[in-house]
Order: structure tokens, then sequence, then C-alpha cells
């Protein structure tokens, strides 16, 4: 029941800022619009800098969710089409409020640096997902191309409204193919270089 009003209250708050912009929603507004307490607003989320984060895990998780099995035989750059896609699939109940944070959000340096870092991290996830490496400079190079593919099929997501994605899907498989080699989805060598063998996983 706390994970469901946690989804609630995220969904409100998105669709908030979808509203009234990123600087400009309230606390008590977004309370409002759940139809619950402030206190219960904050037991969930404190600070908007909470939300951001709450939502990155929502859709991390989503995009992990996965069932290995499904990747059997998959050439990497499939298995990361799919778990992209998931990720857009779970960004669906949010897409009013990304579309106000993408156009106002670079004023704030604070919220692009954190945006940048938790793109970042959930990339180095999705990396290990797709049975890529996740350490070593080559796979940090890579995450920067994975990266450029996301971010460009992102808006090309916030304004596809269809029930199947299509242009989404279109989009993400031109970027995909277009980082092949970067990025290492040829042949699943963006492995680590010898020195980072060990490294501990993602966090």
């Amino acid at each position: 029941m706390a994970e469901a009003r946690a989804a609630d209250l995220l969904e409100a708050a998105f669709a908030e800022i979808g509203e009234v912009g990123w600087e400009e929603a309230r606390a008590r507004a977004i309370a409002e619009r759940a139809g619950v307490s402030l206190a219960e607003l904050y037991r969930h989320y404190p600070s908007r800098e909470a939300l951001l984060r709450a939502l990155t895990r929502r859709v991390d998780e989503a995009m992990l969710s996965v069932d290995p099995a499904e990747f059997a035989g998959l050439p990497p750059r499939d298995c990361v089409f799919e778990l992209m896609m998931r990720r857009y699939d779970a960004l669906a109940p949010y897409r009013a409020g990304l579309a106000r944070l993408a156009r106002e959000g670079w004023l704030d340096p604070a919220l692009v640096l954190g945006t940048v870092c938790r793109i970042d991290r959930s990339l180095a996830w999705l990396q290990e997902a797709a049975g890529l490496a996740a350490h070593g400079l080559r796979a940090r190079l890579a995450r920067r191309a994975l990266a450029f593919a996301y971010l460009r099929t992102f808006e090309v997501w916030l304004k596809d409204q269809s029930n199947d994605l299509a242009k989404t899907m279109a989009a993400l498989d031109k970027a995909l193919r277009g980082i092949e080699m970067i990025a290492g989805l040829r042949d699943g060598r963006a492995g680590p270089l010898p020195a980072d063998e060990g490294a501990p996983a993602p966090a």
C-alpha cells in the first residue's frame, strides 16, 4: 500500500510540474492534487530532488525486471533496444512533467548535473543487463554514446503519442545503429581495460 501511495504521489508531482513548471511546483499543490497531507508527502518525498531520484529508481527497476532468458541468443544492440524501450514505457505516466523539465531544466545547473549523473548510473546498469561491460575506460566511453542515443530518442518519445510508439522505436533503432562500434553493440566487446578487472558492480 505504501509503495502504491508513493507511486500516486510521484505521478501527482509530475502532473503538477507539467502544468506549472519545475520552479513553480509547490509541495502543498502536489499534496492537494494527490489528496494527502503535507506530512505524508514529506514522508515519501522530502525534496524535489527526492522526486527525481525516486523516478530514476522506479524506471531503473522496470528496466531491470526483464527475464534474462528473453535475451538468450540476442545480439547486444537488440538487448539494449529492449531495455531502453522498457524505460520509455515506464516513463509514460510522467511524460507531461518530463516534457516541461526538458524545456526549462537546462536553466538549473544543479538539475542538469544531477540528471547527467543519474543517466550515467542508469546506463551502467543497462550495460550489465545487456551483458556488456560496465567498468573501465571503454565502458565509460560506450555509456557516453548510449546516453547520446537515449537522449536523442527521448526527444522523439516526448512527442510520440501513438499507442505503439512507432516513431520512438524507429528513432531508437537509428540512433543505436549509429553508435554500434563505439558502444560495443556489434559484438559486445565494449569491455574494461585489463587494469579494471574485478571492479564492483555499479551502484
